[in-house]
């Protein structure tokens, strides 16, 4: 490695799922993440802790499960930085930190003191509506000062995904989510030819994954996404006062309901496997605990000279993990505890013990639906009611059973009670309250800006 430590380019593209990235059935066209995976590291079964972006943030830049720093709430609640964070690890050993994100995670505290003023972007403001144009800009200028991290938080892929017209084709992908993650790629290229990858470590995430509502069944596709027309209406229902809300809120549950009843009435005489019926007819906004994996395996990808290349590690590892090893990899020692490992020794082909993932079901704005929890490995999944109701209790046997369709919970008290334990330790340990909560003038305008994005 450079005696000079390595700048730090560090993406997360909302809602990309790993199989999207990594599995052989992908119909995205994507030659600048297949030149990061054929340069580098990927963690093809990394778990993020909940399918939301906020707590699943918190817990990336902490190293620890979000129940440790206030974020195991009902509702939504601001990331306290009295917990000590790697971004601040990275200044005080000399980085220089930027970010370009959307104001969504701002707004819950991931400020961090970036040396840039505009770290933040309005949540609708996408990358071929001119973002992508000024990241290139910033980068191109050389304006960074040495050794840097640079956070960039990518939404193009969150819903509603509106496609540029220039990837609504269908050799960039079956579906719009597909087609998206084709464009994303055209500027992730763009930019890492502006970086010297001789001395950038380059990191690519995700918050959480999504439901893709396209399946092949009797050789045909089912497509229930939404059209770019409903996708743009979307964004125009967005821009009313909040005066006429209650209206909004009105006509919008109409119209779900009519589209839900006209999906269920175009499935009335198939034959759907319970993971088919989930896919076409949920969404990650749904009621319901949405700790399947569809929203909580997320890609990962570690890429750069010092590093290997063309390595895939299939072993089980967490959000938690991904600062921990980037300190390792420059260089950089801490005193604070965390849930995270440092994933180097993997990475150099050392046997290192699997460490189960804590999971749990995500806030929300009405703060209405009862927190669900759980713990994973790479053979079985567990999940149950945090009130111990048992209204929620779930064990799945992920070998066997990889799509989540049977619940074995009823049938195996050896493997349940394993389970219990495993998520028992994790739960007790350290569990804390958040200390930061926000006024209330900044969790209406909050409330206001999640609700645009689909939140309940």
């Amino acid at each position: 490695m450079n005696a000079m430590k390595p700048n730090i380019l560090f993406f997360v593209i909302d809602s990309f799922r790993s199989d999207k990235c990594f599995d052989k059935s992908k119909t995205s066209i994507t030659p600048n993440l297949d030149s990061l995976k054929n340069n580098g590291i990927s963690f093809t079964q990394t778990i993020s802790a909940v399918a939301t972006t906020i707590p699943s943030l918190g817990s990336i830049f902490t190293g620890k499960f979000p129940n440790n720093i206030g974020l195991s709430v009902e509702k939504f609640e601001q990331l306290n930085l009295d917990f000590p964070n790697y971004l601040q690890v990275l200044q005080e050993n000399g980085y220089n930190t930027y970010a370009t994100m959307p104001e969504i995670a701002s707004d819950f505290g991931l400020t961090c003191n970036f040396k840039n003023d505009d770290s933040s972007y309005d949540n609708y403001f996408g990358l071929f509506d001119g973002l992508g144009d000024e990241i290139f800009k910033k980068i191109s200028s050389n304006s960074f000062e040495t050794p840097w991290f640079l956070y960039i938080h990518l939404f193009d892929l969150h819903t509603p995904i509106v496609l540029p017209s220039e990837f609504n084709d269908d050799k960039f992908g079956e579906s719009n989510y597909e087609k998206m993650i084709s464009a994303i790629d055209h500027w992730i290229g763009k930019i890492i030819n502006e970086i010297d990858l001789e001395n950038t470590l380059i990191v690519l995430t995700a918050d959480h994954g999504e439901y893709v509502p396209v399946i092949h069944h009797n050789n045909e596709i089912i497509n229930f996404e939404s059209g770019i027309g409903e996708s743009k209406l979307w964004k125009v229902g967005n821009k009313v006062p909040p005066k006429l809300y209650p209206l909004k809120k009105k006509v919008g549950t109409i119209l779900r309901n009519i589209r839900t009843n006209s999906k269920k009435s175009k499935l009335d005489n198939l034959s759907l496997s319970k993971y088919e019926k989930r896919v076409l007819l949920e969404s990650r906004m749904s009621e319901g605990h949405r700790m399947f994996d569809d929203l909580l395996c997320v890609p990962f990808i570690f890429s750069g000279s010092m590093l290997p290349k063309n390595k895939i590690i299939k072993n089980q590892v967490r959000h938690v993990d991904i600062f921990p090893t980037i300190a390792d990899i420059v260089g950089i020692k801490t005193d604070f505890k965390i849930d995270g490992i440092s994933l180097l020794p993997l990475i150099n082909g050392e046997n290192v013990e699997e460490l189960p993932a804590y999971i749990e079901s995500p806030p929300t704005v009405t703060g209405n639906l009862k927190k669900v929890v759980g713990v994973r490995t790479s053979k079985y999944k567990f999940i149950k009611s945090l009130d111990g109701t048992k209204k929620i209790f779930e064990l799945y046997d992920l070998k066997n059973d990889p799509l989540e369709e049977n619940n074995i919970a009823k049938t195996s008290s050896e493997i349940v009670s394993n389970m219990e334990k495993i998520l028992s330790k994790i739960s007790s340990k350290n569990n804390v309250s958040s200390k930061t909560s926000l006024s209330e003038d900044k969790k209406q305008e909050i409330r206001e800006k999640l609700r645009k994005l689909g939140y309940t």
